[in-house]
């Protein structure tokens, strides 16, 4: 590639104009898109070149930081199953089948980079201008690139490419069809139209989709196409997708309304005020949903982060409810990896939170002789003794504290003892501090 050719390739990533507003100025981009128009064949492979060679970085370099990534998401779960057995402040080094000081690192390199967004855009906006259909395969290409999605789609519904379809489909799968729906999701319908993608094209790639957030996307995207008598998928199959959206912590925009999606396939008419509860969890019908799946391995390939997210929300109240309905149910065959999962968020649980502590903890101790779960559910009720069993031991209901006492006894360790004297031991200072402070 020429100097002079080089300078106007990268002179694409500048789109802005000197005034800043004054749409009659061209911007740099503009200029060298114009002057690229008479340079020919030789323009046309530089840019695919380029444009090839950004791709082919950028998806290196999200590949190492997925690796990394991994192996640190790996750590952590494991982390969270052993402070879960063993409990906090133990070293849990010992216990480790991923050592600590073998987690990779990211690079410098990879540290360091930064997604020359704008350079792609502008090539991309160049060989759309140019129209030479040998841009096709590149531009295809470009689709595997969230960033890219909305301007090579475009491109491609003038630039025709016989493997577009495919990858306009998995695009979908890549895209928030509820944000920047004019600028991101109406470029890509318009090109599948284009190309007339039908509903049975659709749907069997929707099929094909695991990831729960495709499969909502996909779903959507069926919306918007004619019926060719193939039939859209019920909202029920996308059920399970909608569950593990509802549990993101960390996108409070998608958790809302993949709650609302539920309540409206569940027919539901609680109403939420989404504006005061905005980072609040979900309701805890969906949280106990949510262990049923990740209690199966569901959704497929990410049951491990929907775990995740469930350990991340257990001390909230409907996390509370949740677990306790699923520990208390009065099925005479429980799912025993259902029971599993709950015993370990059970160790997490604000016991505060529960309807009926004693029913809870009478369900721990019945549990606690079951074939498969025993284990975990004595584990969970001498770890939340002391908020769980203790405040019902002492208290004025002489029935309840009488049955506490009971499941105490039957399982008390010698150390529990110790921490039951400590408790009241405790509660007798308060007790006699807060007499003190009456009757000054």
């Amino acid at each position: 590639m020429g100097r002079k050719l080089e300078e106007l390739v990268e002179s694409l990533s500048i789109w802005q104009t000197g005034d800043y507003g004054d749409v009659d100025t061209p911007s740099p981009r503009d200029l060298a898109i114009a002057e690229l128009r008479t340079m020919g064949p030789q323009a046309v492979r530089a840019l695919i070149e380029r444009l090839d060679g950004l791709l082919v970085a950028i998806a290196g370099h999200r590949e190492r930081v997925a690796t990394v990534q991994a192996a640190w998401t790996a750590w952590y779960q494991e982390s969270d199953r052993l402070s879960d057995e063993h409990g906090l402040g133990v070293d849990l080094e010992r216990y480790r089948t991923i050592p600590s000081d073998s987690l990779p690192q990211r690079s410098v390199e990879d540290t360091n980079y930064r997604d020359p967004y704008d350079l792609k855009q502008g090539i991309i906006e160049a060989l759309h201008q140019l129209g030479d259909r040998r841009a096709a395969p590149v531009l295809t290409a470009a689709l595997a690139d969230r960033a890219c999605i909305p301007a090579a789609a475009q491109a491609l519904g003038d630039i025709h490419s016989d493997e577009a379809v495919p990858a306009l489909l998995d695009a979908v799968t890549l895209i928030d069809h509820n944000t920047n729906k004019s600028i991101v999701f109406d470029p890509l319908l318009t090109s599948l139209r284009h190309y007339g993608v039908s509903m049975a094209q659709a749907r069997e790639r929707f099929e094909a989709e695991t990831s729960p957030q495709g499969r909502v996307r996909l779903m959507h995207l069926m919306t918007h196409l004619p019926d060719d008598g193939t039939g859209r998928p019920s909202e029920s199959q996308i059920r399970d997708s909608l569950i593990f959206l509802a549990l993101d912590d960390k996108d409070n925009t998608s958790r809302w309304q993949a709650v609302e999606s539920l309540n409206e396939i569940n027919n539901s008419t609680v109403e939420r005020d989404i504006f005061s509860d905005w980072e609040a969890p979900p309701p805890a019908d969906v949280i106990r949903s949510a262990i049923a799946l990740a209690a199966h391995g569901k959704p497929p390939g990410h049951d491990r982060e929907l775990t995740s997210r469930l350990r991340r929300i257990r001390h909230t109240a409907p996390a509370a409810r949740a677990v306790e309905a699923t520990l208390t149910q009065d099925s005479p065959e429980p799912d025993a990896e259902e029971l599993r999962l709950a015993l370990r968020l059970a160790l997490g649980v604000h016991t505060s939170e529960l309807d009926d502590p004693l029913r809870f903890a009478r369900a721990l101790h019945r549990l606690s002789s079951h074939s498969q779960v025993g284990d975990s559910a004595l584990l969970a009720l001498r770890r939340t003794c002391w908020d769980l069993l203790f405040p019902q031991m002492v208290q004025d209901d002489e029935a309840r504290s009488r049955e506490a006492r009971t499941i105490f006894d039957a399982i008390a360790t010698p150390h529990e003892h110790t921490r039951f004297a400590s408790y009241t031991a405790s509660r007798s200072f308060w007790s006699k501090l807060r007499q003190r402070f009456r009757r000054g």
